[in-house]
């Protein structure tokens, strides 16, 4: 990736309403998996690679990404594989994650201080036994964890492909669904429509099944006016096309509310509307 695209790529985040930092302080990594479970040795050669990271983030105390290895903090959240953001050569207190050396090797546990004022290091895993730190061991606390970086999913293809299939299927059973039907659960949600330009809600449900024409909010206001004339808040063209902006101009399954025209409440109901229309129209 040039300057350019990395430039381009960093304005559509902070954009869409994310704060971005530019990695630009090497850290250094380790490949061998830090155990959560019995103590590992650590070699001369632990430090394999550096990554940038944030300067703001590195601070004056040094970090290392090590990966994780055993089930030991599985409670905290370290799965196999996840890679723990240790700040090296601060103090440690009662309740933090240490990465530490125990008597040649190291593991990273739960420091902590009982009431008789013995300090241990402790698993989150009810399946391993507590260590406790005694004057005879050689304990170094080289860090503590600051921050976990999960191990990117890896899903099924299979899942998704079954997940694509199924939305096929219920657009191409919109498709063959008879008019009435579809008009008959417009009028059935026109009762939780309180606004005027609530009902772009229900339009985007229904495009989102290929039930109405894109851009056509001319035909669909006038269709609602037809099917529920007395209703206190028919809808207006103007006002309904006003809506679809932001994520709002995307179907309903993408709709989110730090990047969409209404806020809260508000745009909790034009959500609740579009999802009833959607089920109202799965169901039939």
């Amino acid at each position: 990736m040039d300057e350019r695209e990395l430039k381009e790529m960093l304005s559509a985040i902070e954009g869409a309403g994310w704060q971005t930092e530019l990695c630009d302080t090497p850290v250094p990594v380790s490949y061998h998996a830090v155990k959560c479970g019995l103590p590992a040795e650590m070699g001369d050669d632990y430090i394999d690679d550096y990554v940038l990271l944030p300067k703001a983030l590195v601070g004056t105390h040094p970090y290392v990404l090590v990966p994780v290895s055993g089930d030991s903090m599985i409670d905290a959240g370290y799965e196999n594989g996840d890679k723990l953001r240790v700040q090296l050569g601060v103090d440690a207190y009662d309740g933090d994650d240490v990465f530490v050396w125990v008597d040649g090797g190291c593991t990273v546990k739960t420091l902590f201080t009982d009431e008789d004022g013995n300090r241990w290091l402790v698993p989150r895993n009810d399946t391993y036994d507590a260590i406790l730190l005694t004057e005879d061991m050689d304990v170094r606390v080289f860090g503590v964890v600051r921050s976990v970086e999960k191990v990117s999913p890896k899903n099924s293809s299979r899942e998704l492909l079954k997940s694509i299939r199924r939305t096929k299927e219920k657009q191409k059973q919109a498709m063959r669904m008879p008019a009435e039907v579809v008009d008959r659960q417009l009028v059935a949600v026109s009762g939780i429509v309180v606004h005027a330009r609530q009902w772009y809600a229900v339009y985007r449900a229904l495009l989102d099944r290929n039930l109405v024409q894109a851009g056509d909010y001319q035909g669909f206001c006038a269709h609602v006016r037809e099917l529920v004339p007395d209703h206190r808040h028919l809808p207006d063209a103007k006002e309904i096309a006003r809506m679809a902006v932001q994520s709002f101009s995307k179907p309903v399954t993408m709709w989110t509310e730090n990047d969409a025209p209404v806020r809260g409440t508000r745009f909790r109901d034009y959500l609740n509307i579009a999802l009833t229309m959607g089920s109202l129209l799965s169901n039939s």
